[in-house]
């Protein structure tokens, strides 16, 4: 009896365990668009808590001068970001439509791309944004995204990629556009 009933309790914790991390879902990916901002190295999870609502958190990093030893047309977009929040899916996680919204941080270091001016700094700050994943196949995903992030930032302007002459230092509200061509693994 004793037996019986240990494996009943046994049974019934690997149920309830079992229907738990079924209804939880991941996934992990990387977004194209930062990979064609000069190569910038990305990647984002992800885990959903209910039918409708799911965290994220993803990282960015670019840690590319582009050439360097001719400061005349050295040019750089370099960054370190850090992000986390949420989406809301209407009709379920990882499929259709989803409206999201995470924290910020960014350090960076971006110029000589479109014209010599510099910029370094600190920004932080909240993303605002929508998009539509399109489901692949079972376990991938593309998902499209686009909108803006804004906040404050501390920045230093230079003349030039690596003169070094500042032209302006200060804080200053800011707001960016944002998009995401995201490749998905759900799991």
């Amino acid at each position: 009896m004793k037996t019986l009933g240990n494996t009943l309790l046994a049974l019934l914790l690997l149920t309830t365990f079992a229907q738990q991390t079924h209804a939880q879902r991941f996934s992990v990916g990387t977004d194209a668009v930062g990979w064609m901002a000069l190569g910038t190295l990305n990647a984002d999870a992800s885990v959903a808590v209910s039918q409708t609502v799911s965290f994220h958190a993803g990282t960015a990093l670019n840690p590319w001068t582009l050439r360097p030893g001719d400061p005349d047309k050295q040019f750089q977009l370099r960054q370190f970001s850090l992000w986390a929040g949420g989406r809301w899916w209407p009709w379920h996680v990882y499929s259709g439509w989803w409206a999201g919204m995470d924290a910020r941080y960014m350090v960076y270091n971006a110029g000589g791309i479109i014209k010599r001016d510099t910029e370094e700094g600190d920004a932080y700050g909240v993303r605002l944004w929508g998009g539509y994943s399109v489901m692949l196949s079972e376990h991938w995903n593309l998902d499209l995204g686009a909108g803006a992030w804004g906040g404050w930032k501390k920045y230093t302007q230079y003349s030039c990629p690596s003169c070094g002459v500042i032209r302006e230092q200060g804080e200053k509200v800011f707001i960016l556009p944002d998009a995401r061509i995201g490749f998905q693994l759900i799991f």
